[in-house]
């Protein structure tokens, strides 16, 4: 036999600062996306951007002694 499945009759609706209508998340959906990153997150991606210069090195050194 098929699950029952939840009907919501009257849908709930939430009044903001933008045009759109928006619902509330559902209790089943764990997951709300935050509305920005954190102050350790944007330092953590500041910090991998820096990361990618030795990587980009270490290719211009391999393509160079390939080329050679």
């Amino acid at each position: 036999m098929a699950e029952e499945r939840e009907v919501q009759h009257d849908p709930q609706v939430l009044e903001g600062d933008d045009d759109l209508p928006r619902q509330p998340a559902s209790h089943r959906d764990p997951y709300t996306p935050e509305p920005g990153p954190r102050p350790g997150e944007r330092r953590a991606f500041r910090l991998m951007l820096w990361a990618l210069l030795p990587i980009a090195i270490a290719v211009l050194v391999v393509v160079w002694a390939a080329v050679r």
